[in-house]
């Protein structure tokens, strides 16, 4: 399973930005943010039973890791600065 994100494409070459939401937000809380960043590609990421991604039973944050770098791995993003905040930081 992956997760629920959209991607918006930048500049190549530049790293991914990727964009984590607090708790109770979706993957919409960065995105005026993250049109600021223009150049960059953006990867805005549904946690899990957040907004577009499935709610399924994890035992901890090993878990969200895990369905995040499964997650960047189906959009071939290897180069990334990860920004967030609460739940998502």
């Amino acid at each position: 399973m992956i997760l629920h994100a959209q991607a918006k494409h930048g500049k190549p070459g530049l790293p991914w930005l990727v964009f984590l939401h607090g708790f109770s937000g979706d993957c919409h809380e960065w995105q005026e943010v993250g049109e600021a960043f223009a150049d960059y590609s953006r990867l805005y990421v549904d946690l899990p039973g957040h907004g577009g991604s499935a709610a399924i039973s994890v035992d901890g944050f090993d878990d969200v890791t895990d369905l995040l770098c499964k997650t960047l791995v189906s959009y071939n993003i290897l180069n990334f600065w990860l920004v967030g905040y609460s739940l998502g930081g």
